[in-house]
Parts: structure tokens; C-alpha cells; sequence
């Protein structure tokens, strides 16, 4: 159904963006771009650029979450 050019990331590859994105975050602007690039041609790739942008996105926002938490117990 897809082509070989298409193969979705594996488990290593979608950790090696990740963590290429944690430590360098403007590479999310990149997977974003990406994602729309590939859309049309390669679905299952611009799959595994969203991917890595959402998980990004839900670490971000969990952090943001357990700090304010922290922060509000601790000042009360």
C-alpha cells in the first residue's frame, strides 16, 4: 500500500528525534514544516514527525503542570 521510501520510524529513530528535539527545541518548527511537507506524499513519515512534536508538546506541558502544582503548594 505504501511505498519503501514510505516506512513509518521505528522505535530507535522516533527516540533519536526526540531527543534531538529536547535538546535543540527549535527543531519542533522543523518537524512541524515537515509534517506538512510529507503529508501529501509520505503519510506514514509526516506520521512520525507529528508524533515526535505532540510527545515534545506533552513533555513541555507536564513540566509546566508539575511546576505551577509544586509552586502552589509550596507558597500556600
Amino acid at each position: 500500500m505504501f511505498s519503501s521510501e514510505d516506512a513509518p520510524f521505528t522505535s530507535g529513530q522516533k527516540l533519536a528525534l526526540l531527543l534531538a528535539t529536547v535538546l535543540f527545541p527549535p527543531l519542533l518548527l522543523g518537524w512541524a514544516l515537515a509534517t506538512l511537507w510529507f503529508r501529501e506524499t509520505y503519510p506514514q513519515r509526516a506520521r512520525g514527525f507529528a508524533w515526535v512534536g505532540l510527545t515534545f508538546l506533552q513533555g513541555v506541558l507536564l513540566v509546566v503542570v508539575v511546576g505551577v502544582g509544586v509552586s502552589l503548594l509550596l507558597g500556600r
